[in-house]
């Protein structure tokens, strides 16, 4: 298996999915109806599905061919989620860092609701969209590994001090071997055509 950094599933069906985060939680009842309630994942896990309604050829066309090249569901590849793609320096989706050495940093996604909050590792940031900043200040000279989500500052600073502001992706694959068509009808010289059943999951990488 690989993953397909360039090109990302296509925006404009992207657009168009249904999904979003996921958690898996354990639940245990007791005869009295208590429950003993356990997170089996750290992070949440995104899903979509592509079906949308009847489109035109070509549409069909650029989902066939990613599909193809991603062989399934053997590669993954980038998905723009349109819903939640971007962080920012400060606010309830902001963007963090977690230290990995004195000046390597991995990107997260902090989601906060009043004192809790949940973070979300980012591994796809979109090159060339990320502004890094510490103590409130643009760092020019900090570089960012659009391919693992991970910052380099020389100046060595507190990863508590260290915030992001940009795009990213979401790897993903296809949860299907199966791309199934359906031709509804003529539009001129082209076809309508319409899928369904073209599940999209969020991997690790």
């Amino acid at each position: 298996m690989a993953f397909i950094e360039s090109p990302r599933f296509p925006d404009r069906i992207a657009y168009g999915v249904t999904g979003g985060p996921g958690f898996k939680t354990q639940i245990a009842e007791s005869l009295a109806s208590f429950e003993q309630r356990n997170a089996a994942w750290l992070y949440p896990r995104h899903s979509w599905d592509v079906s949308q309604v009847p489109q035109d050829e070509a549409t069909f066309a650029a989902l066939r061919a990613f599909f193809m090249v991603a062989r399934g569901r053997l590669n993954g590849w980038r998905f723009k989620d349109w819903s939640d793609y971007t962080a920012s320096h400060t606010g309830i989706e902001a963007g963090v860092v977690t230290g990995l050495t004195s000046v390597t940093f991995q990107m997260f996604k902090r989601y906060a609701s009043g004192a809790e909050y949940v973070d979300r590792l980012i591994q796809k940031p979109v090159d060339g969209t990320v502004e890094v900043k510490v103590s409130g200040v643009v760092d020019g000279s900090a570089t960012v590994d659009a391919t693992t989500g991970i910052i380099t500052i020389a100046s060595a600073p507190s990863p508590a001090a260290v915030t992001w502001a940009g795009q990213f992706d979401t790897p993903c694959r296809f949860d299907t071997d199966d791309l199934r068509q359906a031709i509804i009808a003529r539009n001129g010289a082209g076809l309508v055509t319409e899928w369904s059943g073209v599940p999209i999951l969020e991997i690790k990488v």
